[in-house]
């Protein structure tokens, strides 16, 4: 018999199909910090969302003071998001062990 008979295909899909809220928002993140000053469509491609999810998540992000908007409506990531970013990953790695 295989795995998918059991429905063990479908689990496995699954668990790679959807990002929870946390790792949505590390990507955007890294996005963001990694290529400098950064457009809402290069945000968009380089984390997987559509328009509105990003727009949602970005402005999120804005009122939380992670991210901030240039005057040529690019995004950069504010002092507060690299030190989230950091622990996100630390907590990340120190759940692996």
């Amino acid at each position: 018999m295989s795995y998918l008979s059991f429905g063990f295909g479908s689990q496995i899909l699954r668990a790679f199909k959807y990002r929870d809220r946390t790792t949505i928002i590390n990507d955007l993140l890294k996005t963001i910090k990694y290529k400098r000053e950064v457009r809402k469509t290069q945000i968009m491609q380089s984390a997987n969302l559509n328009y509105i999810q990003t727009k949602k998540y970005l402005n999120y992000l804005m009122g939380c003071g992670l991210v901030i908007v240039t005057e040529k409506d690019t995004y950069m990531i504010t002092e507060k998001g690299s030190k989230y970013l950091l622990l996100t990953e630390i907590q990340r790695i120190s759940n692996i062990r």
